[in-house]
């Protein structure tokens, strides 16, 4: 139950953050909110991220598994 508890808290969490943004503007009136244009991410790019972050998961996981070893 615990679990759940903490699993559904962080979903709140991650829920409320990811819409401040989107609630900035007053949405009474939004005619006065001006988009903001964003740089594009490519596929490529965008897999050489995970890819990246991936190899340091893994090398962190892999020095942790020789200490304990």
């Amino acid at each position: 139950m615990k679990t759940l508890t903490c699993t559904l808290a962080a979903l709140a969490a991650a829920l409320l953050t990811a819409a401040g943004p989107a609630l900035a503007c007053n949405p009474d009136s939004l005619s006065g909110c001006a988009a903001t244009t964003v740089p594009e991410i490519s596929a490529l790019e965008g897999t050489a991220a995970i890819a990246a972050l991936a190899a340091i998961v893994l090398l962190f996981w892999e020095r942790r598994r020789h200490r304990a070893g």
